[in-house]
Protein backbone atom coordinates (compact mmCIF):
# COMPACT_ATOMS: atom_id res chain seq x y z
CA UNK A 1 0.00 0.00 0.00
CA UNK A 2 1.40 3.68 -0.71
CA UNK A 3 3.00 5.34 2.35
CA UNK A 4 2.81 9.14 3.54
CA UNK A 5 5.71 9.92 1.14
CA UNK A 6 8.63 11.86 4.06
CA UNK A 7 7.91 9.11 6.29
CA UNK A 8 8.27 5.89 3.83
CA UNK A 9 11.90 7.78 2.35
CA UNK A 10 12.47 8.14 6.33
CA UNK A 11 11.86 4.11 6.94
CA UNK A 12 13.74 3.45 3.98
CA UNK A 13 17.33 5.12 4.85
CA UNK A 14 17.17 4.19 7.95
CA UNK A 15 16.61 0.51 6.99
CA UNK A 16 16.16 -2.09 10.06
CA UNK A 17 19.84 -1.17 12.16
CA UNK A 18 18.91 2.88 11.82
CA UNK A 19 16.17 5.52 13.69
CA UNK A 20 14.37 8.22 12.40
CA UNK A 21 14.02 11.53 14.23
CA UNK A 22 17.41 11.05 15.75
CA UNK A 23 19.05 13.70 17.45
CA UNK A 24 22.19 15.01 16.05
CA UNK A 25 24.32 17.63 17.00
CA UNK A 26 21.82 19.66 18.37
CA UNK A 27 19.51 18.79 15.33
CA UNK A 28 16.40 16.43 14.66
CA UNK A 29 17.43 14.76 11.42
CA UNK A 30 14.81 12.88 9.35
CA UNK A 31 17.32 9.52 9.55
CA UNK A 32 20.62 8.64 11.13
CA UNK A 33 22.28 5.16 10.30
CA UNK A 34 25.81 4.31 10.40
CA UNK A 35 27.54 7.66 11.17
CA UNK A 36 25.27 8.85 8.27
CA UNK A 37 22.66 11.77 8.83
CA UNK A 38 19.46 12.11 6.25
CA UNK A 39 17.50 15.21 5.63
CA UNK A 40 14.72 14.54 3.28
CA UNK A 41 13.17 18.08 1.53
CA UNK A 42 10.49 17.84 -0.66
CA UNK A 43 10.49 21.37 -1.24
CA UNK A 44 12.97 24.40 -1.41
CA UNK A 45 16.35 24.02 0.19
CA UNK A 46 16.89 27.28 1.44
CA UNK A 47 15.39 26.84 4.74
CA UNK A 48 17.78 24.14 5.33
CA UNK A 49 20.92 26.06 4.63
CA UNK A 50 22.53 26.61 7.88
CA UNK A 51 21.30 22.90 9.30
CA UNK A 52 22.81 21.50 6.67
CA UNK A 53 26.39 23.37 7.19
CA UNK A 54 26.29 22.08 10.93
CA UNK A 55 25.70 18.43 10.04
CA UNK A 56 28.03 18.89 7.63
CA UNK A 57 30.97 20.52 9.96
CA UNK A 58 30.19 17.26 12.33
CA UNK A 59 29.80 14.48 9.77
CA UNK A 60 28.40 12.99 6.68
CA UNK A 61 24.91 14.11 5.91
CA UNK A 62 23.14 13.28 2.81
CA UNK A 63 20.17 15.72 1.30
CA UNK A 64 17.21 12.97 0.44
CA UNK A 65 15.29 15.11 -2.94
CA UNK A 66 12.11 12.73 -4.04
CA UNK A 67 10.98 13.54 -7.82
CA UNK A 68 7.91 11.86 -8.98
CA UNK A 69 9.37 10.10 -12.35
CA UNK A 70 5.42 8.71 -12.51
CA UNK A 71 2.39 10.51 -10.74
CA UNK A 72 -0.98 9.87 -10.68
CA UNK A 73 -3.05 12.77 -9.16
CA UNK A 74 -5.88 11.43 -6.89
CA UNK A 75 -8.98 13.22 -5.99
CA UNK A 76 -10.56 13.32 -2.72
CA UNK A 77 -13.95 14.18 -1.55
CA UNK A 78 -12.94 17.25 1.07
CA UNK A 79 -15.69 15.81 3.27
CA UNK A 80 -15.24 12.28 3.67
CA UNK A 81 -11.68 11.55 1.97
CA UNK A 82 -12.86 8.84 -0.07
CA UNK A 83 -11.37 8.68 -3.27
CA UNK A 84 -13.07 10.14 -6.21
CA UNK A 85 -10.82 10.04 -9.57
CA UNK A 86 -7.13 9.31 -10.49
CA UNK A 87 -5.66 10.23 -13.35
CA UNK A 88 -1.87 9.55 -14.73
CA UNK A 89 -0.34 12.89 -15.01
CA UNK A 90 1.92 13.43 -18.12
CA UNK A 91 4.71 14.76 -17.08
CA UNK A 92 7.88 12.84 -15.73
CA UNK A 93 10.02 14.45 -13.58
CA UNK A 94 13.91 13.89 -14.22
CA UNK A 95 17.00 14.57 -11.84
CA UNK A 96 17.29 17.94 -13.75
CA UNK A 97 14.40 19.56 -11.62
CA UNK A 98 16.82 19.25 -8.47
CA UNK A 99 18.66 22.22 -10.62
CA UNK A 100 16.13 25.16 -9.10
CA UNK A 101 17.89 24.68 -5.35
CA UNK A 102 21.43 23.83 -6.16
CA UNK A 103 22.67 27.74 -5.39
CA UNK A 104 21.37 27.29 -1.80
CA UNK A 105 23.84 24.30 -1.76
CA UNK A 106 27.02 25.76 -2.83
CA UNK A 107 28.10 26.89 0.83
CA UNK A 108 27.14 23.52 2.49
CA UNK A 109 28.84 21.37 -0.08
CA UNK A 110 32.26 23.33 0.40
CA UNK A 111 32.11 20.97 3.53
CA UNK A 112 32.99 17.72 1.95
CA UNK A 113 30.74 15.82 3.53
CA UNK A 114 27.58 16.59 1.95
CA UNK A 115 25.58 14.57 -0.65
CA UNK A 116 22.86 14.83 -2.10
CA UNK A 117 21.00 11.80 -3.80
CA UNK A 118 17.84 12.41 -6.22
CA UNK A 119 15.51 9.88 -5.64
CA UNK A 120 13.19 9.10 -8.79
CA UNK A 121 9.99 7.72 -7.62
CA UNK A 122 6.73 6.81 -8.67
CA UNK A 123 3.59 8.59 -6.43
CA UNK A 124 0.34 9.43 -5.63
CA UNK A 125 -0.72 13.19 -5.18
CA UNK A 126 -3.37 13.53 -3.20
CA UNK A 127 -5.96 16.49 -3.45
CA UNK A 128 -8.72 18.01 -2.99
CA UNK A 129 -11.03 20.40 -4.24
CA UNK A 130 -11.83 22.45 -1.41
CA UNK A 131 -11.36 25.85 -2.13
CA UNK A 132 -8.36 26.66 -0.15
CA UNK A 133 -5.38 25.81 -2.45
CA UNK A 134 -3.07 27.68 -4.78
CA UNK A 135 -4.41 29.55 -7.79
CA UNK A 136 -2.33 27.42 -9.67
CA UNK A 137 -4.17 24.93 -8.66
CA UNK A 138 -7.53 26.77 -9.24
CA UNK A 139 -7.63 26.22 -5.12
CA UNK A 140 -7.60 22.63 -5.10
CA UNK A 141 -5.80 21.98 -2.26
CA UNK A 142 -2.47 19.47 -2.29
CA UNK A 143 -2.95 17.13 0.92
CA UNK A 144 -0.45 14.40 1.02
CA UNK A 145 2.35 12.63 -1.25
CA UNK A 146 2.36 8.81 -1.38
CA UNK A 147 5.18 6.68 -2.29
CA UNK A 148 4.61 3.48 -4.59
CA UNK A 149 7.81 2.69 -5.37
CA UNK A 150 11.27 3.98 -5.65
CA UNK A 151 12.40 3.87 -9.09
CA UNK A 152 16.46 4.50 -8.85
CA UNK A 153 18.82 7.16 -7.20
CA UNK A 154 21.41 9.22 -8.56
CA UNK A 155 24.18 9.94 -5.64
CA UNK A 156 26.32 13.73 -6.34
CA UNK A 157 28.73 13.55 -3.71
CA UNK A 158 31.41 16.96 -5.28
CA UNK A 159 30.42 19.82 -6.92
CA UNK A 160 31.73 17.78 -10.13
CA UNK A 161 29.14 15.36 -10.04
CA UNK A 162 26.54 17.99 -11.20
CA UNK A 163 27.91 18.23 -14.11
CA UNK A 164 26.34 15.23 -14.98
CA UNK A 165 23.04 16.88 -15.46
CA UNK A 166 24.19 19.06 -18.04
CA UNK A 167 22.98 17.58 -21.86
CA UNK A 168 24.72 15.49 -23.80
CA UNK A 169 26.16 17.35 -26.57
CA UNK A 170 25.87 20.68 -25.30
CA UNK A 171 28.25 22.63 -27.26
CA UNK A 172 30.54 25.43 -24.93
CA UNK A 173 30.16 28.16 -24.68
CA UNK A 174 26.69 28.24 -24.13
CA UNK A 175 23.93 30.53 -23.05
CA UNK A 176 20.70 29.37 -20.80
CA UNK A 177 18.57 29.72 -23.77
CA UNK A 178 20.79 27.14 -25.56
CA UNK A 179 20.97 24.99 -22.38
CA UNK A 180 16.97 24.89 -22.18
CA UNK A 181 17.08 23.58 -25.85
CA UNK A 182 19.46 21.18 -25.73
CA UNK A 183 18.23 19.62 -22.40
CA UNK A 184 14.67 19.75 -23.25
CA UNK A 185 14.36 22.32 -20.25
CA UNK A 186 11.92 24.90 -19.46
CA UNK A 187 13.81 28.28 -20.13
CA UNK A 188 13.40 29.40 -16.10
CA UNK A 189 14.74 25.79 -15.05
CA UNK A 190 18.00 26.20 -17.44
CA UNK A 191 18.69 29.56 -16.20
CA UNK A 192 18.49 28.04 -12.21
CA UNK A 193 20.68 24.96 -12.88
CA UNK A 194 22.90 27.16 -14.94
CA UNK A 195 23.43 29.61 -11.93
CA UNK A 196 23.30 26.85 -9.25
CA UNK A 197 26.49 25.08 -11.53
CA UNK A 198 27.90 28.55 -11.53
CA UNK A 199 27.57 29.22 -7.52
CA UNK A 200 28.95 25.47 -7.03
CA UNK A 201 32.03 26.44 -8.76
CA UNK A 202 31.73 24.20 -11.53
CA UNK A 203 30.35 26.76 -14.52
CA UNK A 204 32.23 29.65 -15.10
CA UNK A 205 31.02 32.71 -17.25
CA UNK A 206 33.54 33.42 -19.78
CA UNK A 207 31.46 36.34 -22.13
CA UNK A 208 28.23 37.39 -23.13
CA UNK A 209 26.47 36.30 -26.50
CA UNK A 210 24.03 39.81 -26.79
CA UNK A 211 22.35 39.97 -23.36
CA UNK A 212 23.05 36.09 -22.18
CA UNK A 213 25.83 35.00 -20.18
CA UNK A 214 27.95 32.43 -21.77
CA UNK A 215 29.01 29.77 -19.47
CA UNK A 216 31.52 26.53 -19.89
CA UNK A 217 32.96 24.02 -18.02
CA UNK A 218 35.76 25.04 -15.03
CA UNK A 219 38.90 23.57 -16.81
CA UNK A 220 40.94 21.18 -14.50
CA UNK A 221 43.79 23.22 -14.55
CA UNK A 222 44.73 26.62 -13.11
CA UNK A 223 42.84 27.94 -10.04
CA UNK A 224 38.99 27.49 -10.07
CA UNK A 225 37.19 30.25 -10.01
CA UNK A 226 33.35 30.22 -8.34
CA UNK A 227 30.13 32.77 -8.38
CA UNK A 228 30.28 35.73 -5.89
CA UNK A 229 29.52 34.28 -1.91
CA UNK A 230 26.17 35.39 -0.63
Amino acid sequence: MPTDLHLALQRHYAGEDGVIEAPVGGYVVDAFRGGVAYEIQTGNFAALRGKLAALAERGPVVLVYPVAQVKTIVRLDPETGEELSARRSPKRGRVTEVGRELLYLAEALRHGNLALEVVLTVERDLRQDDGQGSWRRQRVSLVGRELVEVVETHRFERPQDFLRMLPEGLAEPFTTAELAAAGKLTKALAGRLAYGLWKLGTLERVGKRGNSHLYQRVRPRGRKRRGPAR
